[in-house]
């Protein structure tokens, strides 16, 4: 029987999917984030490696020896970062066939295979990713981390880092000076240690992290959160019309698929997304991505493996 591994390394987490010959999937296994502007070859050959043990262990198979391996990647479109994938895939797997390709194209194969469509990501990142019935594609986002001058950070817009920044900015001068504190307040302060007084910051995690954060404060009817999260929304909505657009798909009937932390922790963001897209598209279908991106991964590195049989067969 042959198998396929498919890999999604994002920002927070990598999943990998071990799947056979018929697409069912037999395993899963998750690990740290594998952003390949964020980790080196070891870094990530250690985090594929103990993957592969979780799925032998799932399985029960000694040997985990795929036919053919889909890898996606935030950070892949950048080709020295992809080589050095490539490398450290190959040096953990040797497989017969590898495919190395950005995160967002094994989101869109978990959507729509090879058919048409728009991928929304917004997890630590975001972008909107598609393609059209003559195999025409477009992005919009995606940009990652950038700093602008007096050490502005620019990040993805709707984004969870770019979530997690505004929340920061919009209560610093509470969580340094106020006595009375916001729901969004509090939960910040949280985040930081080494506090002293009324609250000097000595260390602070990772943006991203605060996402569930400003989502149970907007519940709580923190206006500062509320402004924050409905940002958010119109910036991933925007993305997602400006593929659409550049594909000339805005009238046509076709899915655009939601994916990421952002979603998952936000259900009412994702109900403003869908409703922001369709006004500008008003036949597109806005769902949730049904499938997990590692196991588009996997369908992509079967889908390019029997391409390539069939060639050699011809």
């Amino acid at each position: 029987m042959a198998f396929f591994l498919g890999i999604d390394g994002g920002g927070s987490k990598t999943e990998c999917v071990l799947a056979d010959e018929s697409g069912a999937v037999l395993a899963r296994a998750t690990g740290p984030g594998s952003n390949l502007h964020r980790v080196d070859s070891d870094q990530l050959w250690g985090t594929v490696r103990d993957c592969l043990a979780q799925l032998r262990r799932s399985t029960g198979l000694g040997v985990i020896a795929p036919v053919a391996v889909g890898a996606g990647f935030a950070g892949a479109s950048d080709s020295e970062a992809r080589e050095m994938a490539r490398r450290a895939l190959v040096k953990c797997l040797h497989p017969a066939r590898l495919y190395v390709v950005g995160d967002m194209e094994v989101a869109l194969e978990a959507a729509v295979g090879a058919g048409r469509g728009v991928v929304l990501i917004a997890g630590t990142g975001s972008i909107a990713y598609g393609r059209n019935d003559l195999g025409r594609q477009a992005r919009a986002g995606g940009r990652g981390i950038n700093v602008a001058r007096r050490g502005k950070f620019i990040v993805d817009e709707g984004s969870g880092l770019d979530i997690g920044l505004r929340a920061t900015r919009a209560v610093v001068n509470p969580l340094l000076f106020w006595r009375r504190w916001t729901p969004l307040g509090r939960r910040v302060k949280k985040v930081f240690q080494g506090a002293s007084g009324e609250g000097g910051v000595v260390v602070f995690v990772e943006a991203a992290g605060l996402v569930p954060l400003v989502v149970e404060a907007a519940r709580e009817n923190d206006a500062r959160a509320r402004r924050i999260l409905e940002g958010a929304a119109d910036a991933l909505a925007g993305l997602a019309v400006e593929v659409l657009r550049q594909l000339d798909l805005l009238e046509a009937d076709v899915r655009v698929a939601a994916s990421g932390g952002v979603f998952k922790e936000s259900p009412e963001v994702f109900a403003r997304v869908q409703a922001e897209i369709l006004k500008a598209a008003p036949r597109a279908r806005v769902e949730p991505l049904a499938v997990s991106p590692a196991e588009g991964a996997a369908r992509l590195a079967q889908r390019l493996w029997l391409q390539e049989q069939t060639t050699a067969s011809a």
